[in-house]
């Protein structure tokens, strides 16, 4: 179920280098927190590049590369791929030691590969040179655990954060690292966004880059109206759940069944239609045992606007609705209209086909749909 609802994580697969020759000190709370994070910004179309500042040996960069493959992206992995530069040794830093020599940058390569993938190589923010200045991010890890890399990171990242993009950093609660701390705090001051530590046990943080406001920064609205399309659109697996209003049961494979004496879908559309909306619909009905026939009332904006009739010999296909202009209302997020599917016949599945164990009112089955006129 997961995976046929858009979930991006393919657990055994993903785990193998983040965790491998015991990486990570196994902290699946991490490897979670990710795995949820590259969802969601899948779920809500903040679509961007990744940058990880502090590889050492790549394995939470060979999980961020896998993400940036699947969402079509490019994975940006920099360090010095040395250890600590000892400029950085100083300040409140200056009693560390200097760690994370044991790496290079072919090893790191040879763990994480190179489809989707760039290494950028040298001290930052100098080595920053390397990569055009335009770049926008989904989500950017910085783990470089010092005050100095860690302040000239976030200066440089979160300008190109994306709204919605996720910013992470590791140690900052970790009691280990004063100056990744001191770096988060003193940066996010004047920052809209707070930090939110997480459970991890690395003692991570993270902020979402925040959006401008108004209805036209909601993910979710602009997501509705990229459903309201010319382009077929399967309602498998919830393809279609976010128009979908009372009067429906669960997502399946298939598609999904309405319920009951009536079922509502609304439309979000981007402006208001120049010409009236003609809507096709690929579309069944439940005819089994005595039920030879059923018929469907379509409603648009609560006036009739048609009647499909479905049969045995004519079930599963597609039909059509012509929505007039007139009915497009404008709601608090733009042109919007509802359909309502009246079903003749609100019989349980196994009051006429005895042999069925469906008790269900099943009344359309919406399989998928598509704008044929009038977007413009």
């Amino acid at each position: 179920m997961y995976q046929a609802r858009g979930g991006q994580v393919r657990l055994e697969d993903d785990i193998k280098g983040f965790v491998t020759d015991g990486a990570n000190d196994g902290d699946i709370s991490r490897f979670y927190f990710f795995s949820l994070a590259f969802d969601q910004l899948m779920k809500e179309g903040v679509t961007g590049d990744i940058a990880e500042l502090g590889a050492y040996k790549g394995h939470t960069a060979s999980l961020l590369a896998t993400m940036a493959r699947r969402m079509g992206t490019t994975a940006w992995v920099l360090d010095t791929f040395e250890g600590f530069s000892p400029v950085d040794l100083a300040g409140i830093d200056g009693t560390q030691k200097m760690q994370f020599q044991d790496t290079s940058l072919e090893a790191v390569r040879a763990l994480v590969g190179d489809e989707n993938t760039r290494y950028v190589k040298g001290y930052f923010p100098d080595s920053a040179a390397q990569m055009p200045d335009d770049l926008k991010f989904a989500l950017v890890h910085i783990d470089c655990d010092l005050y100095l890399p860690m302040s000239h990171a976030l200066r440089y990242f979160y300008p190109r954060l994306l709204p919605g993009g996720y910013l992470i950093v590791h140690d900052y609660a970790s009691l280990a690292w004063e100056g990744a701390e001191r770096a988060v705090d003193e940066f996010f001051t004047d920052k809209p966004e707070a930090i939110i530590p997480l459970t991890d046990g690395g003692g991570s943080m993270a902020i979402r880059k925040a959006r401008s406001g108004g209805p036209d920064s909601s993910w979710l609205l602009q997501r509705r109206r990229r459903l309201v399309s010319a382009e077929w659109t399967s309602a498998g697996n919830g393809g279609l759940s976010d128009l979908l209003g009372e009067g429906w049961s669960g997502p399946e494979p298939w598609g999904v069944w309405g319920v009951g004496a009536s079922h509502t879908i609304r439309l979000y559309l981007a402006r208001p239609p120049e010409t009236n909306l003609v809507v096709a619909f690929q579309t069944a009905a439940a005819l089994s045992g005595t039920r030879d026939t059923q018929e469907i009332g379509v409603f648009a904006g609560g006036k009739a606007a048609a009647t499909w009739t479905f049969t045995k010999e004519a079930n599963h296909g597609e039909r059509s609705v012509t929505i007039p202009a007139g009915l497009v209302v404008d709601g608090p997020d733009g042109p919007v209209v509802e359909l309502t599917f009246h079903p003749s016949s609100t019989m349980p599945v196994n009051a006429f086909d005895i042999s069925s164990k469906e008790d269900r009112a099943l009344g359309l089955a919406l399989i998928g749909m598509r704008v044929s006129k009038g977007l413009g």
